[in-house]
């Protein structure tokens, strides 16, 4: 009998599209697009030619801030790139493909930068987003079949998730919305003047334990939100643990490209660590409760996070940074990022209100 036994063959994995990476270029193609050229003045009465930049002398000051951010911008596009032509383009198919979108891309909007009186075309620059697109393929070029083709993804999706998007679109966009300055760390809902009155509070305050409550009721109220967003079956607190971490090292790396790499941790000020390490004990014991206690607790934060940051004082030196940042670099970028940290809340709460619904519907 032992003659005639075969061992089973291991079946190739399928080679399938995967469309949600072709989405996510041709939005982040788009993204590019605005940080590039917005605010859209252009002037092209300038008297300069299209294509002049290609051949003009290297400038005289080059910045490492310049070549690194171009070289970041363009990364994303390149791994993702590899993605969306899977399986019709393979390996170094794909990066050729991949090397060439990023060439044209940038050298069309290069060439766009001319008729802008705040752009200067740069061919160093449209070196830098070469080699960004470039490297970002060579990342993505070794991954197994499973993960280009999304099979994997959608497996792990379909896993924690089940076939809500509405979490994932929260789990991806919250280290964002921690890039734009808040008054406290992971604190979002900063809506300015919304409310009536500022002038109720007049005394003197203790920031550093307004900082631990605000870091402490934000962290709350999105983890809890989060989890509420994923199956029973998912490793919720190691999803959540690993969000943080990719979140504070997101957080260092453009607060290091904004105002420079000593400042890279100034925002991590005693206050925000201790509210941060507090609220992820009391989060891994909430975690463990039902549905129902995450609910209220995930209301609870969430409203007292916006009261915080909406009724009471803000603190000096988050002043001081806002001044800062809004006359930085990156401007467009950053009112992106705004955008993002100030709608967060919402989103959050509309996630939990069709949870909550389809959970009564069962």
């Amino acid at each position: 009998m032992s003659d005639y036994f075969q061992r089973p063959q291991r079946l190739p994995w399928p080679d399938l599209p995967m469309p949600t990476a072709r989405i996510a270029s041709l939005v982040y193609i788009l993204l590019i697009i605005y940080a590039s050229i917005f605010p859209f003045n252009f002037n092209f009465g300038v008297g300069s030619a299209a294509l002049d930049w290609i051949d003009a002398p290297i400038p005289r000051y080059i910045t490492s801030f310049d070549v690194f951010t171009n070289i970041l911008g363009y990364l994303p596009l390149g791994f993702l790139t590899v993605f969306a032509v899977y399986p019709r383009l393979k390996a170094y198919k794909a990066l050729v493909f991949a090397l060439l979108l990023g060439g044209i891309l940038s050298g069309s909007l290069e060439s766009l930068q001319t008729w802008l009186t705040t752009r200067i075309p740069s061919n160093v620059d449209w070196w830098a987003n070469i080699g960004g697109a470039t490297l970002g393929a060579l990342l993505a070029m070794p991954l197994d079949p499973k993960w280009l083709s999304g099979s994997g993804f959608q497996h792990r999706r379909i896993e924690w998730f089940g076939l809500r998007t509405s979490g994932i679109i929260l789990l991806l966009a919250f280290p964002f919305a921690q890039i734009y300055p808040q008054s406290a760390w992971l604190a979002m809902g900063d809506w300015g003047g919304v409310w009536v009155s500022k002038s109720l509070w007049k005394d003197s305050f203790n920031f550093a334990g307004l900082e631990i409550a605000t870091t402490m009721l934000a962290w709350l109220g999105a983890g809890c939100s989060l989890a509420l967003a994923m199956r029973s079956r998912a490793p919720k607190v190691r999803i959540l643990l690993m969000l943080l971490v990719f979140t504070i090292i997101l957080k260092a790396l453009f607060s290091g490209i904004q105002f420079g790499v000593e400042r890279s941790f100034l925002w991590l000020t005693p206050s925000a660590l201790w509210g941060m390490i507090f609220s992820s004990l009391i989060l891994i014991a909430i975690l463990q409760l039902k549905n129902k206690w995450l609910y209220l607790f995930a209301i609870l934060s969430l409203i007292g996070m916006i009261l915080l940051l909406n009724l009471f004082p803000k603190n000096p030196y988050y002043t001081a940074t806002i001044q800062e940042w809004r006359h930085g670099r990156l401007i467009h970028f950053n009112h992106l990022m705004a955008w993002l940290a100030w709608i967060w809340p919402i989103g959050a709460a509309l996630s939990m209100i069709k949870g909550l619904k389809r959970s009564k519907s069962i």
